[in-house]
């Protein structure tokens, strides 16, 4: 998350202001919206489309949820008249089997708000590259999983090695336009989700991400379906491999960053590392050690809408929505009485609470935070904005 403009500052400071008084005086910061279910890969660990889990966690009419381009434009207006700074493209599907994605995107930046998004990379053609290269889109972080045709193959079942193959010359297409127009964005970020089907291509991952001129990559073990995906989870001693892995793999990272004459950032080391030597790694629960340890700010600086209308205050709060886009205005939403709860839970966070049994993917039990927390990366930001102002009233 970053705060490139003084209305970003603006908007971060009202809301660490309205975190102080518990309540909420600005939109959130962040808003992800779904704009389509429909998906052309089948991305083995996705919890909806992945062959392993089928039908059981998302319907084939919730798999048809479009929303429509002028309820999209109308709910973007709305968000940057309360104050969001951010549109993050994502879904229950791929953003652009939407066949307005790209205008959609086009517009969010003429309203001066960041555009980032998650994809799949397989639909990005050189005029949509140059589209989004033109329009200032700010980041694309692009779900690969693989960094050799083998393990893209075995991770996205619908696909062959030379998809794999013309994903690296999209990615040196996108880089190459940049270089044209003499912009630095989109910056392109890799994420890998991390199973059975591809540990072993780690270092594959990291080369791939140098060698088709990206900017990062990120890594994060799978979040499993419980009963479905189970034995795409790492069993102790792949876990112990590729911890010890990532570790040693600096030697490695900087030698293929003087052989391409290339940077890129590895984004989320110490969270991926944490997650690989957590206690119960092997059920899933990657965030126990620090879920608890510090309030959740979701409440005051995200919401996700989805393909269906569904508004959620967190991106695993799917069995609590708090309104629907096609009945309520996303402001009332906001600040309705569902988002309070909401609010009121989570800034005092009680690890007990049975209030956080509601939260977390549909199978599974208990406190779904603990399992993988999807808003940790934004609640840490916050959290140390909030300590520093804490310091600075503390100093007075």
């Amino acid at each position: 998350m970053a705060f490139d403009t003084l209305k970003d500052n603006y908007a971060k400071n009202k809301i660490i202001t309205g975190i102080f008084r518990k309540e909420a005086i600005i939109g959130p910061f962040s808003v992800h919206l779904d704009l389509t279910n429909k998906c052309n890969n089948d991305c083995i660990s996705c919890w909806s489309f992945s062959p392993l889990v089928g039908l059981s966690t998302m319907s084939l009419e919730t798999r048809r949820k479009q929303l429509p381009y002028d309820l999209v434009i109308g709910l973007i207006n709305d968000l940057h008249r309360i104050g969001t700074r951010e549109i993050y493209f994502t879904g229950g599907g791929e953003p652009f089997m939407h066949p307005k994605a790209v205008d959609i995107m086009e517009y969010v930046k003429k309203l001066g708000m960041r555009c980032d998004m998650s994809n799949n990379f397989t639909m990005v053609t050189k005029e949509k590259a140059q589209r989004l290269v033109l329009a200032g889109v700010d980041n694309m972080n692009c779900s690969i999983w693989a960094g050799s045709p083998e393990a893209y193959e075995k991770t996205h079942p619908n696909k062959t090695k030379e998809t794999f193959v013309d994903l690296e010359k999209k990615f040196l297409d996108i880089y190459e336009i940049k270089k044209k127009y003499r912009k630095n964005k989109p910056t392109l970020n890799i994420y890998n989700v991390i199973s059975t089907k591809n540990y072993d291509d780690f270092d594959n991952m990291i080369e791939f991400a140098f060698r088709a001129k990206t900017d990062g990559i990120d890594f994060t073990p799978t979040d499993i379906v419980p009963g479905k995906t189970d034995s795409l989870m790492l069993n102790k001693k792949q876990r112990e491999w590729l911890i010890d892995k990532v570790k040693n793999i600096w030697p490695k990272f900087y030698a293929w960053e003087k052989k391409y004459k290339h940077k890129i950032v590895f984004r989320n080391y110490m969270q991926f590392l944490r997650r690989l030597e957590s206690n119960e790694t092997e059920k899933g629960v990657y965030d126990k050690s620090i879920i608890g340890k510090i309030p959740c700010y979701a409440g005051f600086t995200f919401l996700r809408v989805l393909a269906t209308g569904d508004v959620n205050s967190c991106l695993k709060s799917s069995r609590i929505p708090i309104g629907n886009i096609y009945e309520e205005n996303i402001k009332d939403i906001w600040m309705n009485s569902r988002q309070q709860e909401f609010r009121k839970h989570t800034i005092d966070y009680d690890v007990d609470d049975p209030y956080f049994n509601k939260i977390g993917n549909t199978t599974q039990e208990g406190n779904g935070c603990l399992y993988c927390c999807d808003n940790l990366g934004t609640n840490l930001v916050f959290h140390d904005l909030v300590q520093e102002k804490k310091k600075r009233i503390t100093a007075i």
